[in-house]
């Protein structure tokens, strides 16, 4: 058993419960942490695999693949906020149940809305992080994130391509190869050029190899031929060539500023007043108006999803609780308003009007957790 609770009871009240408030809500930063860090170390390893060969193996400097890492954490932390506080809930009054000290404090009468008092305060605090990241870090990360991968692709893309399928390139450029080696040599390549759209070019050659130079990336194709296709003529022809040198960067890669910025990239102003002469803006206003509501109901997500939790568990009875069955009902939990949540965001998204389905899922953990409440009340 672990006495770290009982202690407590030596001094009076008033300094009894704030010591037990600190108790329990260090449990929960402390598991919050261990969580996070848990879930970054997974989400950062399945990144990694094809990252690190493409490092390794193909040029890309390694310093890319902890950017991306780290610009991509602020996109799916406010996700996972209601998650962490819910399983930190979990873990951490499942340890005090464990060692007792919940029947301890219960005995004691120390009355349940007490006990929940440390999770509203947490939850409470989670959200403000929760909102820094929405409204302010998320979409500022989202743009960068998006900016260094149209930089990877233009810069590295000759470090891109893969053998045995089609590589777009670009706007301009699909490309397949048989094979390739380490220091850049390809073999049986096919390109599809489609720069001038009314007669697009076919070029197919033996052997190749990758050319970086201040000029971009090129390929230098060997033993080939070129195909040109006009749809004005309908008419085919062929040259036939010993040497091609052809260059793969985009016209475009040093202007990111050209290309039309998602929702997720965008400031709470540029959501409220896009640019309606945009004609991506005018058919993304569905999409504009879901992801302003979006940013404010994750926040409240955290909050509602806690409340909901702590409610579940404190209703229980201490001594007679089992513990599996008793968790996984808190993980079915967990997961049903996840579910609901997808959904929600999704009906948001597509149709026009439903906006507010982002608030459903808070709404309904409210809803339950204030049911439950009321219906252990004498429990209490």
């Amino acid at each position: 058993m672990n006495y770290g609770i009982s202690y407590i009871y030596f001094f009076n009240n008033k300094i009894s419960m704030k010591l037990i408030e600190k108790y329990i809500t260090k449990q929960l930063i402390n598991s919050s942490l261990l969580l996070l860090l848990l879930i970054i170390s997974i989400f950062s390893l399945s990144k990694s695999v094809q990252l690190i060969d493409l490092s390794l193996n193909r040029g890309l400097p390694i310093y890319f693949f902890f950017k991306l890492i780290f610009l991509s954490l602020p996109a799916i932390i406010p996700i996972l906020l209601p998650i962490i506080l819910c399983l930190s809930i979990l873990f951490s009054y499942s340890r005090m149940r464990n060692d007792s000290e919940l029947i301890i404090l219960e005995g004691s009468g120390v009355s349940k809305y007490y006990l929940a008092k440390p999770v509203i305060y947490y939850g409470f605090f989670l959200s403000v992080i929760s909102i820094i990241f929405t409204i302010y870090l998320s979409p500022s990360s989202n743009k960068s994130f998006k900016k260094l991968l149209f930089s990877i692709k233009n810069d590295y893309s000759s470090s891109l391509l893969e053998e045995g399928t089609f590589n777009t390139i670009g706007k301009d450029y699909t490309i397949f190869l048989k094979q390739r080696t380490s220091d850049g040599k390809l073999d049986s390549i096919f390109i599809h050029d489609t720069r001038k759209p009314e007669k697009p070019t076919t070029l197919i050659a033996e052997k190749g190899s990758l050319i970086k130079n201040e000029n971009g990336n090129s390929i230098l194709l060997e033993k080939g031929s070129q195909h040109f296709f006009s749809n004005i003529d309908k008419k085919l022809s062929v040259l036939y060539f010993d040497k091609y040198l052809l260059n793969i960067s985009s016209k475009d890669s040093n202007d990111f500023n050209k290309k039309w910025k998602t929702p997720s990239e965008r400031s709470l102003e540029e959501l409220k007043y896009p640019n309606l002469e945009n004609g991506d803006d005018r058919n993304n206003l569905q999409a504009f108006k879901a992801e302003l509501i979006h940013r404010f109901s994750l926040p409240l997500n955290v909050l509602t999803f806690g409340f909901l939790i702590v409610s579940f568990i404190l209703s229980q009875k201490f001594y007679r609780v089992e513990n599996f069955s008793f968790s996984l009902k808190v993980i079915g939990l967990i997961i049903s308003q996840k579910c609901i949540y997808i959904v929600c965001s999704n009906i948001a998204i597509k149709n026009d009007g439903f906006e507010l389905m982002n608030f459903l899922p808070s709404f309904i953990a409210l809803a339950v957790g204030l049911r439950i409440i009321i219906r252990n009340a004498k429990n209490i």
